[in-house]
């Protein structure tokens, strides 16, 4: 995998099929999820 560019210090830009595709959303949703889910416990 090449460098991720869409990760700044406080979001995530980039445009969609470019900079952020499929595969890389599914990876934030899916960590987004789980951090969440750890906070709960």
């Amino acid at each position: 995998m090449g460098e991720l560019t869409c990760f700044k210090a406080y979001d995530i830009r980039g445009e969609i099929g470019i900079d952020i595709d499929a595969g890389i959303a599914y990876r934030i949703g899916r960590a987004v999820a789980q951090h969440l889910i750890l906070q709960t416990l």
